[in-house]
């Protein structure tokens, strides 16, 4: 497939650029705080359970907020839906900043995934909307590989902040995101739309039931039964609004849908090495914190080197190959893994870089492939979507990882569980060759 060439205007190197100053704000404060978790939990007197909900918490309103703005940008334009994220990111970081009781820590963190969660869905809707399909795959790339720089780079920035001015300072560092609202409006299109009618109901449903499923995936199963209920009563909601939520035919898409699978395990894996690797360090290795995170730096910096290239490769060869490879990448990554436990840990930190890349690869390939599998009409809430299940996927892959380390599992055959699950992801992958000739 020949692709004309196509270069990107001053203008648009601009708006990336601030894509990817607010990606990295977005995505550092998810991870960020891992390593400042048991300074919390003394400071508080926290059970695990209750320090838990540092992360969970955080991660529910990511997930409904994900969904939600998306919908929002068939009324609103995409510089206004950031300027409001990026407050209320801002106000939930002071409030964590200041705050001297546990109960207004979780009210900060989960008022900051309320504001950051707008940055993912809203960032890879520019990218799908307004670039062109022939430069679409190298700005998903260059978006891609700061997730992946910006997810490495959190728990050592993170632990380094902790170690040298407590955990208070890392709100502080999520505030200064502020210092982007000039770009922001210079830069981010201002379009605005003007649907009259907003699915109220169906986004209760709809948030309500991924909310609970993520709760009973992490505190109680119970609780993940009901969200199901709900999310059935959402799909019964669905069919029977005249203006709904999440487009029928949206949902009815089976290549999307495939996606959105791939999405969600390519995130259970990619989170699941991210727990696990820190309890192997330990207890290997007797290995602290800070240094298992310098060994994912390189992963994190070969990530953000190669994504652009990835994304080149991507427009010029085809979404559909890039993600079968990279596929294949993150299976052989799991399996060196698998066996390389007791290895020195330099060699451990190089063989990190090969699922990290692969991971790289499949968010470029498949965030291209979803703009290519859906109207244009239904983009916005189609990336949606896609954040909102790499964030499940995200919520998953601890979950999993921490049932497996409870019934003592070794190390390596969870290593291999993760590649198996990663088999599933590239089954999948096959299965979209003919989901469009401009993929292949």
């Amino acid at each position: 497939m020949k692709n004309k060439s196509i270069s990107l205007s001053e203008n648009d190197c601009k708006l990336i650029l601030t894509l990817c100053l607010l990606i990295i704000f977005g995505n550092i404060n998810i991870t960020m705080f891992n390593l400042a978790i048991p300074a919390i939990s003394l400071s508080f007197s926290l059970s695990s359970s209750e320090a838990s909900w540092i992360m969970v918490g955080y991660s529910i309103m990511m997930a409904i907020g994900a969904g939600t703005y998306s919908k929002l940008t068939d009324s609103f334009s995409f510089r206004r839906l950031y300027v409001i994220g990026l407050l209320i990111f801002a106000a939930g970081s002071i409030i964590g900043f200041f705050a001297s009781s546990f109960t207004q820590l979780i009210i900060g963190r989960i008022i900051q995934a309320a504001g950051a969660s707008s940055i993912s869905p809203l960032s890879y809707g520019i990218a799908t909307s307004f670039f062109d399909y022939n430069i679409r795959g190298r700005v998903l790339g260059i978006l891609s590989a700061t997730i992946a720089f910006a997810s490495g780079l959190g728990p050592v920035f993170g632990g380094f902040i902790e170690e040298y001015t407590g955990w208070h300072t890392l709100f502080l560092v999520s505030s200064l995101c502020l210092f982007l609202l000039p770009f922001i409006l210079k830069y981010m299109p201002d379009t605005e739309h003007h649907q009259e009618y907003f699915d109220v109901k169906g986004m209760l449903f709809f948030s309500g039931g991924m909310a609970l499923i993520m709760v009973g995936v992490t505190v109680n199963f119970l609780l993940g039964f009901i969200g199901l209920i709900l999310i059935w009563g959402f799909w019964i909601h669905d069919h029977k609004a005249k203006h709904p939520f999440i487009s029928v035919n949206l949902l009815k898409n089976t290549s999307y849908c495939k996606l959105l699978g791939i999405a969600l395990i390519t995130f259970l894996c990619n989170t699941g090495l991210t727990f696990l690797l820190p309890t192997v360090m330990e207890n290997v290795f007797n290995m602290s914190m800070g240094t298992v995170g310098m060994l994912m730096i390189p992963g994190a910096l070969f990530a953000a080197l190669l994504g652009p290239a990835i994304g080149k490769w991507s427009d010029k060869y085809g979404s559909f190959r890039i993600l079968i490879i990279s596929q294949g990448i993150v299976i052989f990554g799991f399996f060196l893994l698998s066996i390389s436990i007791r290895w020195l840990p330099l060699v451990i930190a190089l063989l990190i870089i090969i699922p990290v890349v692969g991971f790289n690869g499949v968010l470029t390939a498949s965030g291209k492939s979803i703009s290519l599998t859906v109207n244009h009409s239904e983009l916005g809430i189609g990336m949606g979507l896609y954040t909102l299940f790499y964030l499940l996927g995200g919520a998953f892959g601890p979950a999993l990882i921490g049932r497996l380390l409870d019934f003592k599992v070794d190390f390596g055959a969870i290593y291999i569980i993760l590649g198996i699950i990663g088999v599933v992801s590239f089954l999948l992958a096959l299965s979209l060759r003919g989901i469009s000739s401009k993929a292949l």
